[in-house]
């Protein structure tokens, strides 16, 4: 059992990664129901979850007013001893790595959501032009390795509709 660092309720260890359980991480709801800002709440900043993440240099239909700055994100997950297993089997025979995947999209995951409170604390209403890279990082000794990934992008604020 893991404690939620969001809710603060305890839940099983598959559903808490990186120390936010699922239903906080896909649905930013605390405990009680109501809705998680990203703080600075009575001077109108936006909420993370409506921060738009784009890869391109401009929000469809929207103007750019103005540019708040260059923001990053990065998450490292550490790859256990089973995971290398798995992965040493998938090297021998073939085959995807449902393991590394599910790491993978964690990390991703955890960056994007971590660029968006970022996004929201600075006032922005979009990111764009973002930018993953992903990398291995070997451990000496352990047999391990560590999965990173950095995410950034520029910070705008949207004209108004």
């Amino acid at each position: 059992m893991q404690t939620c660092k969001e809710c603060g309720q305890q839940k099983p260890d598959s559903e808490v990664q990186l120390g936010i359980c699922d239903k906080c991480f896909n649905y930013g709801a605390q405990s009680d129901g109501s809705q998680r800002s990203s703080g600075g709440g009575s001077r109108g900043q936006t909420q993370s979850s409506d921060v738009i993440l784009t890869t391109s240099i401009d929000v469809p239909n929207r103007q750019v007013e103005r540019v708040i700055s260059i923001i990053a994100s990065e998450a490292a997950l550490g790859m256990n001893i089973f995971r290398d297993i798995a992965n040493s089997f998938r090297d021998l025979v073939g085959g995807r790595s449902d393991s590394s995947q599910k790491a993978l999209k964690e990390a991703r995951l955890a960056c994007l959501d971590e660029l968006r409170r970022e996004a929201a604390a600075l006032g922005a209403d979009a990111v764009i032009a973002v930018d993953l890279d992903y990398n291995q990082l070997s451990t000496t000794g352990s047999g391990g390795g560590i999965l990173f990934v950095a995410a950034s992008g520029t910070a705008v604020k949207l004209a108004p509709l």
